[in-house]
Protein backbone atom coordinates (compact mmCIF):
# COMPACT_ATOMS: atom_id res chain seq x y z
CA UNK A 1 0.00 0.00 0.00
CA UNK A 2 1.27 3.48 -0.89
CA UNK A 3 2.02 6.03 1.89
CA UNK A 4 -0.91 8.27 0.94
CA UNK A 5 -3.22 5.24 0.79
CA UNK A 6 -2.18 4.22 4.31
CA UNK A 7 -2.97 7.74 5.53
CA UNK A 8 -6.33 7.69 3.78
CA UNK A 9 -7.22 4.33 5.32
CA UNK A 10 -6.35 5.69 8.77
CA UNK A 11 -9.06 8.34 8.34
CA UNK A 12 -11.96 6.50 6.65
CA UNK A 13 -14.45 9.12 7.81
CA UNK A 14 -13.03 11.41 5.12
CA UNK A 15 -13.78 11.13 1.40
CA UNK A 16 -10.90 11.58 -1.02
CA UNK A 17 -11.43 12.88 -4.55
CA UNK A 18 -8.77 13.40 -7.19
CA UNK A 19 -9.94 16.48 -9.05
CA UNK A 20 -8.19 17.16 -12.39
CA UNK A 21 -9.86 20.59 -12.54
CA UNK A 22 -7.96 21.94 -9.52
CA UNK A 23 -5.65 24.86 -10.30
CA UNK A 24 -2.08 23.72 -10.98
CA UNK A 25 -0.65 25.56 -7.96
CA UNK A 26 -3.22 24.14 -5.53
CA UNK A 27 -2.21 20.67 -4.37
CA UNK A 28 -5.21 19.95 -2.17
CA UNK A 29 -7.98 21.28 0.02
CA UNK A 30 -10.52 19.98 2.47
CA UNK A 31 -14.15 21.06 2.42
CA UNK A 32 -16.34 19.50 5.06
CA UNK A 33 -15.34 15.85 5.14
CA UNK A 34 -14.09 15.70 1.55
CA UNK A 35 -10.41 16.05 0.68
CA UNK A 36 -9.87 17.26 -2.88
CA UNK A 37 -6.50 16.37 -4.35
CA UNK A 38 -4.77 17.58 -7.47
CA UNK A 39 -3.73 14.42 -9.36
CA UNK A 40 -0.95 16.32 -11.14
CA UNK A 41 1.74 16.03 -8.45
CA UNK A 42 4.67 13.76 -7.76
CA UNK A 43 4.18 10.74 -5.49
CA UNK A 44 6.22 12.25 -2.62
CA UNK A 45 4.32 15.53 -2.86
CA UNK A 46 0.99 13.69 -2.86
CA UNK A 47 1.98 11.95 0.39
CA UNK A 48 2.68 15.35 1.92
CA UNK A 49 -0.53 16.90 0.55
CA UNK A 50 -2.75 14.14 1.94
CA UNK A 51 -1.05 14.44 5.34
CA UNK A 52 -1.46 18.22 5.39
CA UNK A 53 -5.14 18.04 4.48
CA UNK A 54 -5.68 15.47 7.23
CA UNK A 55 -3.81 17.92 9.47
CA UNK A 56 -6.41 20.56 8.58
CA UNK A 57 -9.16 18.08 9.46
CA UNK A 58 -7.54 17.21 12.82
CA UNK A 59 -6.91 20.82 13.80
CA UNK A 60 -10.29 22.12 12.68
CA UNK A 61 -8.74 25.02 10.83
CA UNK A 62 -11.89 26.25 9.09
CA UNK A 63 -11.73 28.46 5.99
CA UNK A 64 -8.16 29.72 5.85
CA UNK A 65 -7.64 29.84 2.09
CA UNK A 66 -6.75 33.52 2.30
CA UNK A 67 -3.81 33.92 4.64
CA UNK A 68 -4.79 37.51 5.49
CA UNK A 69 -4.45 37.40 9.28
CA UNK A 70 -1.95 36.17 11.84
CA UNK A 71 -4.53 33.76 13.26
CA UNK A 72 -5.10 32.14 9.85
CA UNK A 73 -1.36 31.80 9.29
CA UNK A 74 -1.00 30.17 12.73
CA UNK A 75 -3.80 27.73 11.90
CA UNK A 76 -2.13 26.88 8.59
CA UNK A 77 1.18 26.24 10.38
CA UNK A 78 -0.53 24.03 12.96
CA UNK A 79 -2.13 21.94 10.20
CA UNK A 80 1.21 21.63 8.37
CA UNK A 81 2.96 20.62 11.59
CA UNK A 82 0.30 18.01 12.28
CA UNK A 83 0.57 16.64 8.75
CA UNK A 84 4.36 16.49 8.90
CA UNK A 85 4.18 14.66 12.23
CA UNK A 86 1.83 12.10 10.64
CA UNK A 87 4.49 11.36 8.01
CA UNK A 88 7.62 11.55 10.18
CA UNK A 89 7.57 10.11 13.68
CA UNK A 90 10.56 9.85 16.02
CA UNK A 91 10.43 6.11 15.24
CA UNK A 92 10.75 6.89 11.53
CA UNK A 93 13.83 8.98 12.24
CA UNK A 94 15.38 6.08 14.14
CA UNK A 95 14.52 3.78 11.22
CA UNK A 96 16.30 6.19 8.86
CA UNK A 97 19.34 6.15 11.16
CA UNK A 98 19.35 2.35 11.33
CA UNK A 99 18.96 2.16 7.54
CA UNK A 100 22.14 4.17 7.08
CA UNK A 101 20.64 7.51 6.03
CA UNK A 102 23.11 10.30 6.75
CA UNK A 103 21.47 13.35 5.19
CA UNK A 104 18.11 15.07 5.20
CA UNK A 105 17.44 14.20 1.55
CA UNK A 106 18.28 10.53 2.16
CA UNK A 107 15.79 10.42 5.04
CA UNK A 108 13.13 12.14 2.94
CA UNK A 109 13.77 9.72 0.08
CA UNK A 110 13.64 6.73 2.46
CA UNK A 111 10.25 7.93 3.78
CA UNK A 112 8.94 8.86 0.28
CA UNK A 113 8.25 12.49 1.19
CA UNK A 114 9.60 15.85 0.02
CA UNK A 115 12.68 17.14 1.79
CA UNK A 116 10.74 20.23 2.92
CA UNK A 117 8.21 18.02 4.73
CA UNK A 118 10.98 16.15 6.54
CA UNK A 119 12.54 19.46 7.61
CA UNK A 120 9.13 20.76 8.72
CA UNK A 121 8.68 17.71 10.95
CA UNK A 122 12.12 18.19 12.48
CA UNK A 123 11.41 21.87 13.17
CA UNK A 124 8.08 20.90 14.77
CA UNK A 125 9.78 18.34 17.01
CA UNK A 126 12.52 20.85 17.88
CA UNK A 127 9.81 23.12 19.29
CA UNK A 128 7.76 20.31 20.83
CA UNK A 129 10.60 18.52 22.62
CA UNK A 130 12.86 21.50 23.26
CA UNK A 131 15.34 19.95 20.87
CA UNK A 132 15.95 16.58 22.55
CA UNK A 133 13.93 13.38 22.80
CA UNK A 134 14.94 10.00 24.16
CA UNK A 135 13.31 6.94 22.67
CA UNK A 136 14.29 3.47 23.85
CA UNK A 137 18.09 3.46 23.62
CA UNK A 138 18.27 6.45 21.26
CA UNK A 139 18.79 10.16 21.79
CA UNK A 140 17.35 12.30 19.03
CA UNK A 141 18.46 15.92 18.74
CA UNK A 142 16.12 18.05 16.65
CA UNK A 143 17.64 21.23 15.26
CA UNK A 144 15.45 24.23 14.44
CA UNK A 145 17.16 24.46 11.02
CA UNK A 146 15.50 21.17 10.01
CA UNK A 147 18.41 18.82 10.63
CA UNK A 148 18.56 15.99 13.14
CA UNK A 149 21.16 13.92 14.96
CA UNK A 150 20.63 10.44 16.37
CA UNK A 151 22.78 8.74 18.98
CA UNK A 152 22.45 5.13 20.06
CA UNK A 153 23.53 4.04 23.52
CA UNK A 154 24.58 0.52 24.39
CA UNK A 155 23.40 -0.10 27.93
Amino acid sequence: MQVYEELMSSFPELKYKFDPLMPFNQKGMIYGSTVYLNPDQEYEELNSTVAEEIGHYLTGSGDIIRQDSLEKRKQEQKARDTGAALLVTPGDIIECFESGCVSVWECADHLSIPEKTFKAAIKFYARKYDGIKTEDKYIIIFNINGTVSVFKSFY
